[in-house]
């Protein structure tokens, strides 16, 4: 059935005798063909598939190389760009002063040649000069990583759930009202500057979000502890 976990690599080389030269090659075969997932981390394992791609949260890898390895292809287009003045909200999002510009960029992700995702982010214009004239399409991290050297150190997201509007589901080929999850998400560099803000719209029925955790707090150990907020490591997903 889909979803279901039908164990790990060794395991299986075990229980059917093969060696695992042998079976990595058939398991391959079946991932190239979206039957199974492999899953990473130590809860991972080969996972009947149900056609969804597994975004792991938790990992520095970008959302084409997940892709990838699970036997789908991601292809990205520019929708719009330009280079405007921010709203109170977008000074809010970037803690941007006065009298700044900002960078306006709305993608689509396309999987397996249908739309996938809907990314709309905001770019501080003066730390970027020229961002426009780049190839932001395939991945806007990996242009301000290489051209401007800006290093990735946290990203925080927070998840919502959201239904296609009429605009968005025209612009994902799904029917208005259609079930998304609304990811929003800032990145901060090493020098503590928010560089991206964005709002990402994933079609529910085409993602699955996983987190692996090496550690678990009971409730009774955070009693009368100063709250603290988390934030992941930085995740090349863009």
């Amino acid at each position: 059935m889909p979803g279901e976990k039908v164990g790990t690599e060794r395991a299986l080389a075990q229980s059917l005798q093969v060696n695992r030269s042998t079976l990595r090659n058939a398991l391959s075969r079946l991932e190239e063909t979206h039957e199974i997932v492999r899953l990473i981390g130590r809860g991972g394992g080969i996972v009947v598939s149900d056609n969804k791609l597994v975004r792991h949260i938790d990992t520095p890898d970008s959302l084409r190389d997940m892709a990838r390895r699970q036997g789908h292809r991601i292809e990205s287009k520019v929708l719009s760009a330009s280079l405007s003045a921010p709203s109170e909200a977008d000074r809010r999002h970037l803690l941007l002063p006065d009298g700044t510009s900002i960078y306006r960029i709305s993608r689509l992700r396309d999987m397996d040649g249908s739309p996938f995702s809907l990314e709309q982010s905001i770019v501080p214009a003066d730390l970027f000069p020229q961002l426009l004239t780049k190839d932001v399409a395939p991945s806007l991290y990996s242009v301000l990583t290489r051209i401007y050297c800006v290093a990735i150190k946290t990203v925080q997201e927070t998840f919502e759930v959201a239904e296609a509007t009429f605009e968005t589901a025209n612009l994902l080929n799904q029917p208005e009202g259609t079930p998304l999850v609304r990811v929003l998400r800032s990145a901060t560099d090493t020098h503590n500057r928010i560089v991206e803000h964005s709002v990402d719209l994933y079609v529910a029925s085409k993602v699955r979000f996983t987190l692996h955790s090496n550690e678990f707090v009971r409730l009774s150990m955070l009693r009368d502890k100063p709250r603290v907020d988390s934030h992941q490591p930085a995740s090349e997903t863009r």
